[in-house]
């Protein structure tokens, strides 16, 4: 077994990243052991799953460091086909809660094979655009194997139903396509269609037309209506609202202090473990510590867009945008309903929120990302001249840029270095002179 070099694996882990991810867990943990009744003597187990959990994601995230993010490839279809199958066992063995059928069981826990589904979908479009020859934007002809893979996961989440997981699946996938490109024609079309869609159900009677289909619930509506004037309703649909309002509210600038918060502690606020828990961190810790949750989210986004940037191939660029978009948008999400921007649509906030798939699936997120970030350096253990072709076919400027194989330990006391040290940034760095570059917007870079 090659040994580990723990000096480079520090030196080019991506810290922010990581100590972001683990702060938020820990802020997290400090908010659930409040409001699920643990501080007050009041039986609860969510605090002791959601450690379990934390401690198993931790766990996971640290093995993806002792190996080749590559190898994803090998299981993205299989990986794929294991999430179709768990959203069709849902159907028939899942656990039913609050009118919905999104789980499985699993012993003493529940599992959620939808948020699983977010990463196998960001997998299989990876490794998908990754392997195109050509480095033209996307064509009709070029989405009909993307959408199907979109659409049929798509399908059986909104049968559930799970309107909220069911949008936040198109978001997640959205940046990739953007990212790949998209021809003129076709964002007419989608722009065309989306106003179309639009005028239909809000104008049309299309809402009358979905409902009997059952493609959306007469709560779907109401949740709707009541988020465009909560007041209407003060103990119906919009209670929701105004008590998340209230709660962040009352927290002021330093908050009420821990095992304080009065809304969440008597009740009044619904579902601090889960879709409120930003409300009922800052009713505890005040502006403070919601403006400091929000700048480790910051900070979080900041370094995972970096490893997009500087990947060494497709297949990690693509792969990182997904993640980090699958974790950027369910933030989004929870962060606007809190704060009454957007519908109640049961979206937990990443890392902070009570539940164990969630958790699981970010940490999972974050374990590739910097795995993506860990390989953008290819190390070998002898040091590698640069391919003569490269020397041949380069123009002069170009050959003070080329790199040689960094070597993985340093060199023998008594023996000089012959080449200074280098990083290279693909196995095959003679391949940027054959092709264009595969970012557009984020061009390799030569640090």
């Amino acid at each position: 077994m090659k040994k580990i070099d723990f000096d480079r694996l520090a030196e080019n882990l991506r810290w922010p990243l990581l100590v972001s991810a683990l702060l938020l867990i820990g802020a997290g943990l400090v908010t659930l052991y409040s409001t699920s009744g643990l501080g007050r003597e009041v039986a609860s187990n969510h605090f002791a799953k959601q450690m379990a959990f934390a401690t198993l994601g931790v766990i996971g995230l640290c093995v993806f460091f002792f190996f080749d993010y590559r190898r994803l490839k090998i299981i993205a279809w299989p990986l794929f086909g294991v999430c179709i199958i768990l959203l069709i066992a849902v159907k028939f063995v899942g656990i039913t809660a609050g009118g919905a059928q999104r789980w499985l069981p699993l012993g003493p826990f529940r599992f959620q094979p939808s948020e699983l589904t977010k990463v196998g979908l960001v997998l299989i479009l990876a490794h998908l655009f990754a392997r195109r020859s050509e480095l033209k934007p996307l064509g009709f002809k070029d989405l009909g194997l993307p959408l199907l893979l979109i659409l049929t996961p798509f399908v059986f989440i909104l049968k559930q139903p799970d309107l909220g997981t069911a949008i936040h699946l198109l978001l997640t996938v959205s940046p990739i396509f953007l990212f790949v490109g998209l021809r003129k024609r076709v964002i007419l079309t989608i722009i065309g269609l989306g106003a179309a869609a639009i005028i239909w159900i809000f104008f049309l009677g299309g809402q009358e037309f979905l409902l009997q289909r059952e493609v959306i619930k007469p709560y779907h509506l109401a949740r709707f209506r009541f988020f465009l004037a909560p007041k209407a309703a003060p103990t119906e649909q919009g209670w929701q609202i105004i008590q998340a309002e209230s709660a962040i509210g009352s927290g002021q600038v330093f908050g009420q202090g821990f095992l304080e918060g009065s809304q969440h502690r008597y009740g009044f606020l619904p579902a601090p473990e889960t879709d409120f828990a930003f409300a009922a961190l800052a009713e505890e810790w005040g502006f403070v510590g919601a403006s400091a949750t929000l700048l480790l989210f910051f900070c979080l986004f900041c370094s995972a867009l970096g490893v997009v940037r500087h990947s060494g191939e497709p297949f990690g660029a693509y792969l990182a945008l997904g993640l980090i978009s699958l974790i950027f948008w369910q933030m989004t999400i929870n962060l606007a309903m809190v704060l009454g921007l957007f519908p109640v649509v049961g979206i937990p906030l990443p890392f902070i929120s009570y539940g164990g798939s969630s958790l699981l699936t970010s940490l999972l997120a974050i374990g590739v990302l910097t795995n993506i970030g860990l390989n953008r350096f290819v190390f070998q253990d002898e040091t590698v001249k640069p391919n003569p072709l490269v020397w041949e076919k380069a123009s002069p400027p170009k050959v003070p840029s080329l790199a040689p194989v960094r070597r993985l330990g340093p060199p023998n006391p008594n023996e000089p270095e012959p080449y200074p040290d280098h990083r290279l940034t693909h196995r095959e760095p003679w391949l940027k002179y054959r092709r264009k570059p595969f970012l557009p917007f984020f061009p390799p870079s030569d640090d």
